[in-house]
């Protein structure tokens, strides 16, 4: 598919879900996976205190593979910026968390999630410090040196163009500013002809997904630098089955059962954070 049909995809898949309130399950993973305390520790997702600050409409359209407000160690006063806030959980999170001082922006191209995101901060009575964007996460309408920390949960994987969305996240970033990120990679190079058939439905959480030796060429590229993988969790079976069917089976097709045996163990979420030098080593001089 090219740039624009994949977004298309993208945006209608994620919309029709954000339309209905969410699907057969609470998100990609299965409930069975996901509600238990201890999965949600050991691999970086939500705990009970923090789910009970989100509204029941935030909880049923998360989409996650993590959380990075848990490890973004966000301070008070602070500027983040949620790219692909979905219906507004982490967005959520990270106002309790950098208080009345701070701002957070939350980005998605998808209209319908912008609204419910609406709604979840509406609920949770945090309007006055939350600023929400319809926007393509490749360009966006944001000064440079804006924030100190760009967040992303599960997002990143399902843009076409990955360079572009850390480019963005870099030139907002102010120098010493960071990112904390979710996302989907493979371990390895996958066989082609198998990448094409996730590739396909580009809306799963596998379809665009790539090496993670590929992922963090880019982010290095565009110039970060401390990189720090947090943890990472192999995709078990039914995540992945669910994963690569994300926002839910009602609107992105299940893949074939031979293509997910063919990349089991070998799709993982990684949890990374990283940072923008106070001065930008690209355009450093050499020194004589």
């Amino acid at each position: 598919m090219k740039t624009k049909e994949i977004k298309e995809v993208v945006k209608s898949r994620y919309g029709q879900c954000a339309e209905i309130g969410g699907g057969e399950e609470s998100c990609c993973c299965p409930s069975e996976i996901t509600s238990g305390l201890s999965f949600a520790a050991e691999h970086g997702l939500y705990n009970q205190e923090e789910l009970s600050l989100i509204p029941k409409i935030a909880r049923d359209l998360s989409r996650g593979c993590g959380n990075p407000t848990g490890f973004a160690n966000l301070q008070p006063d602070e500027t983040v910026v949620d790219f692909g806030c979905g219906a507004g959980i982490d967005v959520i999170l990270a106002a309790h968390k950098i208080g009345p001082g701070g701002k957070v922006v939350g980005i998605d191209f998808t209209p319908q999630m912008i609204e419910r995101t609406k709604q979840a901060i509406e609920e949770a009575d945090l309007t006055r410090m939350v600023e929400l964007r319809v926007s393509d996460m490749g360009r966006l309408e944001l000064p440079n040196d804006f924030a100190d920390v760009v967040i992303s949960n599960c997002v990143i994987n399902l843009c076409p163009d990955k360079e572009a969305v850390y480019r963005e996240a870099f030139r907002i970033l102010k120098p010493g500013g960071r990112v904390a990120i979710s996302d989907i990679v493979y371990t390895e190079k996958i066989n082609p002809h198998i990448e094409e058939h996730f590739q396909s439905t580009w809306a799963g959480c596998v379809g665009g997904a790539i090496d993670e030796d590929s992922y963090f060429r880019i982010v290095r590229e565009v110039g970060f630098r401390q990189i720090n993988v947090v943890s990472d969790h192999p995709l078990p079976p039914k995540e992945l089955e669910a994963m690569a069917s994300c926002p839910g089976k009602e609107f992105t097709p299940a893949p074939a059962k031979e293509d997910l045996a063919l990349v089991q163990d070998k799709v993982t979420s990684i949890k990374f954070t990283a940072a923008k030098p106070f001065m930008d080593q690209r355009k450093r001089k050499p020194t004589h």
